[in-house]
């Protein structure tokens, strides 16, 4: 390659290089944009204007899903809604990648949940009659009340029929199949209470302190 091409090349590399700078800040909103279109086509309910998006977000077609005020939805998450099920989100909750909510009775969360990656949140669960194959046992829904300020760990499963109180914290890869009270962190499997919010805060600023 002569000089005179070198030069040609190089200022067209320079040219495409500050083309993309100037519309690649234009390219992620039109991408957020292209996301709320698809999931407001699939779904029956409201996303409001403010709904962002860390990407691509699923659910299946028809379902029931409001959504409040400045929600947050990572990618991959899924909203599934069959017969008179239907899911609400109230306003500044945060749902991260991976998580799937699926309601066939009621599925509720209140302003302000911050809920991890891959979380499961599930109103009904199959039968288990002996006599009849698991495919073809017949669901058992029963509706999930999530109060405001709940933050659900990494891979928590949260299961039918559950209340959480507000302010309450679940660990990541607990299984929720009981109520939880106000303003406690439970873990396990199944959860259970380990100690009250402001003791883990307490414990918290002690480790701090210590190091």
């Amino acid at each position: 390659m002569n000089k005179s091409n070198a030069a040609l090349a190089h200022a067209v590399g320079v040219a495409l290089a500050g083309a993309m700078r100037l519309i690649r800040p234009l390219a992620r909103p039109a991408q957020r944009l292209v996301w709320f279109a698809r999931l407001r086509s699939l779904t029956n309910g409201t996303i409001p204007i403010t709904t962002q998006f860390d990407g691509p977000v699923h659910a299946v077609k028809g379902s029931r899903v409001i959504f409040g005020e400045h929600c947050r939805l990572g990618r991959n998450a899924l909203f599934e809604t069959a017969g008179a099920g239907q899911i609400t989100l109230g306003a500044n909750v945060r749902v991260n990648a991976g998580t799937v909510i699926v309601s066939s009775a009621q599925v509720t969360i209140g302003d302000d949940c911050l809920i991890g990656e891959y979380v499961s949140i599930r109103d009904a669960d199959h039968g288990m009659a002996p006599d009849t194959p698991m495919r073809l046992q017949q669901q058992e829904a029963a509706p999930i009340a999530i109060g405001r300020d709940v933050w659900i760990g990494r891979g928590a499963a949260v299961l039918k029929g559950v209340t959480v109180g507000d302010g309450a914290v679940i660990a990541a890869n607990s299984v929720v199949t009981k109520d939880v009270p106000p303003m406690v962190v439970v873990a396990g499997v199944p959860a259970n209470v380990i100690k009250s919010r402001t003791q883990a805060e307490s414990d918290q600023r002690g480790a701090t302190s210590y190091s």
